[in-house]
């Protein structure tokens, strides 16, 4: 069906070629290192070189699959068939959109930070993505969408793309504290007690106290909820439970908590995925890592394979290489929890690509899009002005049929002071109803 040909075949021009022909469109492909040998049978040729021939849809290569190491790139936007684009040229499709999606999707500029945030991050603020203000938008979709087009105007015959898919909603719900108040021990309930009366919070006193004398339910214990919530709309939720130490910013319960495990138990019984939030102080230490997801196995009676850093916490190679010894298959903490947008640039899962290793594992990646407390906490916005955004983040999924993924905390659905009313936010978040009216 479809010949390409090119002089630079290398672990990452099968990378991309892989995800664009059989993981979006889903069919194969050919790759020749002659023009003599495509058959004429080939609806769709593809000539990724600089040399010219008649009759092929030429795209220009810009250096980035054909090399190895971190070299740098000169990463500038420029527009070419009405999209913003990175690597252009003066090709019919206006850049090299095989070294482009590469570039995002293998998060080349991470390897090349030299500064991070006070949790030793790469910051969105470092992003090209931000600095272009194309943050928000998913462009490897777009330019995916756009190649489709381009091949279909292009081909001599019908290509077998995959049928189109209704967007996919993947709720995910980091539980960072499980219990606001119940399962704490004696040192840090007295500790609680003290803060509340040093600020004169008396209506948290009385809750407290409500709560540990069995007359109210904790306030973060709204399990109930999230389960009869998520299976009125038919979904399964991704849950990232924390089980390490209690540090300065790991604050979740002791895991050998009766109440605590009965609860992660109930999650795996509903149909819900439970993975690991590998503490903060895990950061860069793999025994940690493996001790939490040994002690969450053992909790829950059965494997895990899918995590969720604390804090987004990880740096590229490192914690994946550490994910993937520990039989990690999938990872989400691709996004930022300071601003919603495509931090690789899609919607959509892609595998991890070891640009130390040069070569694809078997990780894959799933990115999210939104954060409750990205909206709350650092853009102070109201829920109006949050389902609004989210609204227009949405559309740009639907128009490239990709995935929504985002984050809920269930101490965001509390309904406490600070979260009072966003569990309105988490139920339109889980509708394809995504029009405010």
């Amino acid at each position: 069906m479809i010949a390409i040909y090119t002089p630079y075949y290398s672990n990452r021009t099968k990378y991309v070629l892989d995800y664009i022909f059989e993981q979006q469109f889903g069919f194969k492909y050919e790759v020749f290192n002659s023009f003599d040998h495509v058959k004429e049978s080939h609806i769709i040729k593809i000539n990724y070189s600089h040399m010219p021939c008649e009759g092929w849809i030429q795209i220009l290569p810009q250096g980035i699959l054909e090399s190895k190491g971190l070299k740098k790139f000169d990463v500038q936007f420029s527009m070419a068939n009405e999209l913003p684009v990175i690597f252009g040229n003066s090709s019919a499709i206006g850049f090299d959109i095989f070294g482009a999606i590469f570039y995002c999707l293998s998060r080349y500029e991470e390897y090349k930070c030299l500064e991070f945030d006070r949790h030793s991050r790469f910051s969105y603020l470092s992003s090209f993505l931000h600095v272009n203000n194309y943050l928000q938008t998913p462009l490897v979709d777009y330019w995916v969408a756009f190649f489709k087009s381009y091949l279909i105007k292009m081909s001599t015959g019908p290509l077998p793309f995959k049928e189109k898919a209704t967007p996919a909603i993947l709720p995910t719900i980091d539980v960072d504290s499980i219990f606001t108040y119940q399962g704490k021990d004696i040192v840090r309930q007295l500790g609680g007690f003290a803060k509340d009366l040093i600020g004169g919070q008396w209506p948290q006193i009385k809750r407290r106290l409500s709560v540990l004398s069995g007359r109210l339910r904790d306030p973060f214990d709204n399990f109930d909820y999230q389960f009869e919530i998520l299976k009125s709309c038919n979904l399964k939720a991704n849950y990232f439970i924390q089980v390490g130490k209690n540090g300065a910013y790991d604050k979740n319960i002791n895991p050998h908590n009766k109440a605590f495990q009965t609860l992660l138990k109930r999650m795996v019984k509903e149909g819900h995925e439970v993975g690991l939030h590998p503490s903060y102080q895990s950061f860069g230490e793999e025994e940690i890592i493996q001790k939490e997801k040994q002690l969450l196995e053992r909790i829950i009676e059965r494997p895990v394979i899918q995590s969720r850093q604390h804090y987004l916490r990880f740096s590229l190679p490192s914690t994946y290489l550490d994910l993937v010894q520990l039989g990690i298959k999938k990872e989400f903490s691709m996004g930022y929890s300071e601003v919603p947008g495509y931090r690789a640039s899609t919607s959509k899962p892609f595998f991890w690509y070891d640009l130390e290793m040069e070569n694809m594992t078997e990780l894959e990646i799933i990115p999210f899009s939104m954060m409750d407390v990205a909206f709350k906490e650092f853009m102070r916005m109201t829920i109006d002005e949050t389902l609004q955004y989210s609204d227009a983040l949405r559309e740009q999924i639907i128009k490239v049929n990709g995935s929504f993924s985002f984050v809920f905390h269930n101490e965001s659905l509390s309904d406490l002071e600070g979260w009072k009313g966003w569990r309105t936010v988490f139920e339109k978040w889980l509708t394809n109803e995504h029009k405010t009216h």
